[in-house]
């Protein structure tokens, strides 16, 4: 077997990060390997072939047939050059502009690859359309699009098996992949690694295996997670997690909620979603925060009015209370902390004309975002949100009852509230904080590897709220008590979580 860690240490971090490469463990390969050729099939195709550690698994098989794809050039010669028993056909070619080959069987670690680093984005996009007549979403990342391609090409009984973030079974662009695992009798399978740390420990999404056999016929689709390699290598000895009727299974659904059901069952007749109170949206993206967020100090000595600067909160630390006030702001701004936006009208000041000739020599107007926006120095329009909630978190999200005239960057998301839903903002408050609220938010979360959670406007509006009728049973005396209690860090009242229990049935 090539040595990775040698590998690793030769080309660099930088080259392994552009060509999104996380190698399988020996345990992961065999596993998947000998899975999908319990199957029948004799032949196998990587399509990442990467250093070769699903070929290495494969030669435990007799008379197994192997082929393999990779684009990247430089790993292809490191594994020839260190191997003389490779696979009988490899190839140096992007697997997402080869088209028209089928494979009787399919196993692969595809590149770990975002949408903003998503190589060949165009002609990939465009081949998926001319062979397939779907257009991908412009979020999809290149593990996806990897594993769509390979649910195509898979011959009729085969089996397939891809290790691959698992972030795309509660995503948009996740749809389509959702609904092509649907389509047509099949048995279908999800494992999450709950040991990623051990598996990759290298990558920053949460991972798991999925399993797609085409020979049989499965009505229910199984959610297995495991937290070492021993449990996984007799994972099908245990009962799933979950297991659901493909029924009730759509592809526009959330499906990571079934890896980590919540203890908790609804009362229906009490929830409804968060989009009835307003809406989450994300905050602001400067597009170069060096030059937009600025110290106090600098304000003065810019010599910048005072509506070009406005107070705003640009990393989630600079709140330690679960209540932000006026106070904390100026306390902020006499430690001399960023928290100062650069927000200039059209009509500049000479101190902002002068700041901006700055930038300019600097090339920023040329940057991404800014030379989309006119002129290049105006910012997004936000307005201070009452409650605040960390896009980030591990070991629970952060919400903030936001009473000050802040803005936030992009470490907050922002509550914006309907007419109806200004009255509730304190009570939706309480819900978010309060345990049964952070039980059932957790369905709605992304997770990412290290115990990383992630949250997005949109799981965030469609996460499950009490009904107005729910939050107007609360005291106005026991509303202002908890947030006075939330206030000095003492938590949530125990009066208010018994309130908010009546939501489990």
């Amino acid at each position: 077997m090539v040595d990775t860690s040698r590998y690793a240490a030769v080309v660099g971090d930088s080259h392994r990060r552009r060509h999104g490469q996380f190698f399988t463990p020996p345990g992961v390969a065999r596993f998947m390997v000998d899975w999908v050729l319990a199957g029948g099939a004799r032949s196998l195709h990587d399509p990442a072939f990467g250093l070769g550690a699903f070929h290495e698994a494969a030669l435990r098989h007799a008379c197994v047939s192997f082929s393999g794809s990779e684009l990247d050039s430089t790993i292809l010669n490191y594994y020839r050059a260190r191997t003389r028993r490779g696979p009988s056909t490899l190839r140096n070619e992007d697997y997402l502009l080869a088209w028209e080959k089928k494979h009787d069987s399919i196993v692969c670690n595809p590149p770990y690859l975002r949408f903003q680093h998503f190589r060949n984005r165009k002609a990939v996009f465009s081949a998926f359309r001319r062979h397939t007549g779907a257009h991908l979403s412009g979020y999809t990342n290149c593990a996806s699009a990897f594993l769509l391609k390979s649910l195509r090409e898979l011959n009729p009984g085969g089996r397939l098996a891809y290790v691959m973030p698992l972030e795309f079974l509660n995503t948009g662009y996740g749809t389509q992949v959702k609904a092509r695992l649907l389509a047509g009798p099949s048995s279908l399978i999800f494992i999450q690694l709950d040991c990623e740390r051990d598996v990759f420990p290298d990558a920053v999404t949460s991972v798991g295996i999925v399993l797609f056999d085409s020979a049989t016929s499965d009505e229910r689709v199984r959610f297995y997670r495991v937290r070492s390699l021993e449990e996984l290598e007799g994972i099908f000895e245990t009962p799933p997690v979950t297991s659901v009727s493909r029924r009730d299974l759509a592809a526009d659904q959330k499906w990571l909620p079934y890896l980590r059901p919540s203890r908790i069952s609804v009362n229906g007749e009490l929830v409804g979603s968060i989009r009835q109170y307003g809406r989450f949206t994300r905050g602001i993206a400067t597009g170069a925060n060096e030059f937009f967020v600025l110290r106090p100090s600098k304000v003065q000595r810019l010599g910048l009015d005072r509506a070009e600067a406005t107070p705003c909160i640009t990393k989630s630390k600079q709140i330690s209370s679960a209540v932000l006030t006026r106070d904390d702001v100026r306390e902020l701004t006499r430690e001399d902390q960023p928290v100062v936006l650069f927000r200039p009208g059209l009509d500049l000041s000479k101190g902002a004309m002068a700041y901006v000739s700055q930038g300019e020599r600097k090339q920023l107007h040329r940057r991404f975002l800014l030379r989309h926006r006119s002129p290049w120095y105006k910012g997004e329009s936000r307005h201070p949100a009452p409650l605040l909630f960390g896009v980030f978190s591990r070991g629970g999200y952060k919400v903030v009852l936001n009473r000050t005239p802040a803005l936030t960057l992009t470490c907050f998301h922002g509550f914006v509230p309907s007419l109806p839903g200004r009255a509730y903002v304190e009570r939706l408050f309480l819900y978010l904080a309060s345990s049964t609220g952070r039980e059932l938010l957790a369905a709605s979360s992304r997770r990412y590897g290290d115990a990383l959670v992630k949250y997005e406007p949109d799981d965030l509006n469609g996460a499950i709220a009490p009904r107005p009728e729910v939050l107007a049973e609360l005291g106005d005396e026991d509303v202002t008590n908890a947030v006075a209690s939330l206030r000095c860090g003492h938590g949530v009242p125990s009066r208010i979580e018994d309130h908010f229990r009546m939501l489990a049935t």
